[in-house]
């Protein structure tokens, strides 16, 4: 019995029965818990009368002091539950595949070491779908581009520059970079994410007009396809540091980026899990940046 909250809760309802039935005691016990109390201060806490329990005045002071301590006794379970939660539970996270491939095997590891009881629920996909399932509270956070979460808590973690994918017999391979233009009527391979994210500006900014002669929902299938001589497409650096094709890749002679990172409910919507797995992304990151 928390005399502390019992006091307070009398205060509101001005009732001592009133009082019993909210917190499931006897009104006996509620009023020998505030006698017992009283006598223990040396000071009487309430008038008893025909209008109910009202506060004294000069234990105004006393009443604003209980309800302190019991606004801090509720943050002190409050962040004990958060910590707790840490120790078990699921963190749903999505992202695009360039980082899932060359990020998260080594975050989610060790973040696992740390927190061995959470679950994770790993979902990739293109920035469309990625951002629907967040704004739907379907994932806690995603791994995108910032062009690609309007409307959200964006932290940027990385510029990745865009490159122009060809067959390594390609007429345009023997050059160091590749001018927008010089892509005009060349044979396309449209990645997961289509024109509408940055690949799509970076034409529409210079008027061109891809000749797409394939859509691909994976972009390592789009590089098997280019090595095998179907087109030249438009990929992330992240992406292709590591890919297991035979292709040729130049940069773009202007330089093209895209800004990827975290796309996540606003601080104050986070859950502790979510809250300390971004701050460990954050930690590898600057770790690591020169992997990246």
């Amino acid at each position: 019995m928390n005399i502390y909250e019992i006091i307070l809760d009398v205060c509101e309802t001005k009732s001592i029965s009133r009082t019993a039935e909210r917190l499931t005691y006897t009104p006996s016990a509620i009023s020998q818990a505030i006698r017992g109390y009283e006598e223990e201060l040396g000071i009487r806490l309430f008038n008893r009368s025909k209008k109910g329990m009202e506060v004294r005045s000069e234990a105004a002071e006393i009443i604003a002091s209980l309800q302190s301590i019991c606004m801090e006794e509720r943050r002190i379970r409050e962040a004990a539950a958060e910590l707790t939660s840490l120790e078990k539970g699921d963190l749903r996270i999505g992202s695009i595949q360039s980082i899932s491939y060359s990020w998260l095997p080594n975050i989610l590891s060790r973040f696992s070491e740390e927190y061995p009881n959470l679950q994770f629920t790993l979902q990739i996909e293109n920035f469309q779908e990625l951002y629907h399932m967040l704004q739907a509270d379907e994932l806690d956070c995603i791994f995108t581009s910032e062009f690609a979460a309007p409307n959200t808590a964006f932290l940027p973690l990385y510029k990745d520059e865009l490159s122009v994918v060809m067959p390594t017999d390609h007429r345009l391979s023997g050059q160091m970079s590749v001018a927008v233009e010089e892509l005009s009527g060349e044979p396309f391979l449209l990645s997961a994410d289509g024109l509408a994210y940055e690949t799509g500006l970076i034409f529409k900014e210079n008027g061109i007009e891809p000749d797409i002669r394939y859509r691909l929902n994976d972009d390592f299938t789009v590089c098997n396809m280019v090595e095998k001589g179907y087109g030249i497409a438009v990929l992330s650096k992240l992406l292709l540091s590591r890919i297991p094709f035979d292709v040729c890749i130049r940069p773009f002679k202007a330089h093209y980026y895209r800004m990827l990172g975290i796309a996540c409910p606003a601080r104050e919507k986070r859950s502790q899990a979510l809250t300390q797995f971004i701050d460990n992304v954050v930690q590898w990151k600057k770790e690591n940046d020169q992997q990246a």
